[in-house]
């Protein structure tokens, strides 16, 4: 049996993908460690996983990390090049530097048989090419969010290159390349023909939607069940603090007189006081909801557009920032969901938006032909048997272990 080891950023978007394929390697036998730069609640790990915070290495940086994650809350009030810059210059690339130290001396000690870097976290990439570990790469969000910077965008490829060499040399990379990504497997969580690749290179194997990992959170599904209206869930993620005042209140003028049952995945002392056809939790067991739901309304985070389009469901989407409004793109090129920038979020448009994906079939139809493509891509079994060939080949003495 092989070692995995996933690296990963401080983004349970992320990191939740992750550990439904980590339930099913360990399911197999193998053994699956995760490496972050904070912690994780067991609660989320599959039962014999493990998680890897290297705090010794990372002691000198909890302020650096806390400002950063912080940061994270500005993305909506920011142009696109400022979000880029948030992204990559204030963000991936120091988050890279500051893991490096303490992940290769982990994978010293703990000698993975594979490294799979999320697509965000350069870090697992960069040891195992220093460290001639086989790497494969995880890839959460749409692959081609920032376009053809090369074709269209010569200063900001130019912007990119160089952080992304001055990154590599700084951690002792001195060969030309970029080594952020594994070139040899990309496992895309979602289906080529809903990210608009016809072609994609042989490397980017898109899996669709993965599903698997543990959720116990509770929640009232009697009350749920006595709801008669149709049902609308809401997120906005894990991120995004600052904003939620503002957009639950936007979305309680929009719907607290309407016919409808609203399940809102957010902290309830957001606000002081929730009508009573909102259902308020903070954590919800996103996955074992959704069949239950009519509509969905969230931000862009992608966990939770997959989860919409494998029930078959339609979207409003309102975009925030990040890869939010290229996923936006997407849907509304799918039919199989509406579009309200958050700037322009008003009540009246978010109400009659919704009314739409409830009353008019096509939504649903188009949902309903996302989905067939999620689930022909292959989903959890997929990812595992590709990570499983994949070390195999790259180490072929594994099969006589």
């Amino acid at each position: 049996m092989s070692k995995f080891l996933f690296v990963v950023p401080p983004f349970f978007g992320h990191l939740s993908p992750t550990l439904s394929i980590g339930a099913g390697l360990i399911a197999r036998g193998h053994e699956v460690t995760w490496l972050g730069i904070v912690p994780v609640d067991e609660a989320h790990l599959p039962e014999g996983g493990v998680f890897m915070v290297p705090e010794a290495a990372l002691k000198g940086h909890r302020a650096e990390i806390e400002r950063i994650l912080k940061r994270q809350d500005d993305g909506p009030s920011l142009s696109q090049p400022e979000v880029m810059k948030l992204a990559l210059e204030e963000t991936y690339v120091p988050i890279a530097r500051m893991m490096m130290p303490g992940l290769e001396q982990f994978m010293d000690e703990w000698q993975p048989d594979v490294v799979v870097n999320d697509c965000i976290t350069f870090a697992g990439a960069l040891a195992a090419y220093k460290k001639g570990i086989p790497c494969a790469t995880t890839t959460p969000v749409p692959p081609d969010v920032m376009g053809d910077t090369a074709g269209n965008a010569p200063k900001i490829f130019e912007w990119l290159q160089k952080l992304i060499r001055d990154l590599q040399h700084s951690v002792g990379i001195e060969e030309e390349g970029v080594f952020i990504h594994s070139r040899k497997l990309n496992i895309v969580f979602t289906s080529a023909a809903f990210a608009g690749f016809g072609n994609p290179e042989p490397h980017m194997q898109f899996v669709g939607p993965v599903q698997g990992r543990p959720n116990h959170s509770p929640f009232d599904w009697e009350r749920l069940s006595g709801a008669t209206t149709p049902k609308i869930f809401v997120s906005l993620g894990t991120l995004l603090v600052d904003i939620r005042k503002e957009f639950f209140t936007r979305l309680i003028e929009a719907f607290r007189d309407e016919p409808v049952t609203i399940i809102a995945a957010t902290d309830p002392a957001v606000l002081e006081e929730w009508p009573d056809n909102f259902i308020v939790q903070g954590f919800v067991p996103q996955a074992a909801l959704m069949p239950h739901m009519d509509a969905v309304i969230c931000h862009g985070g992608f966990n939770t557009v997959n989860d919409t389009f494998m029930n078959g469901l339609p979207m409003l989407i309102t975009p925030i920032a990040y890869d939010h409004f290229h996923t936006a793109s997407l849907i509304e090129k799918a039919g199989c969901g509406l579009k309200i920038r958050y700037r322009r979020m008003r009540a009246a448009d978010m109400r009659n938006a919704v009314w739409r994906l409830l009353k008019e079939p096509r939504f649903r139809e188009a949902a309903a032909a996302v989905r067939e493509t999620f689930m022909a891509a292959g989903g959890s079994a997929r990812a595992i048997e590709l990570l499983e060939n994949f070390v195999m080949e790259a180490t072929p003495k594994l099969m006589d272990a």
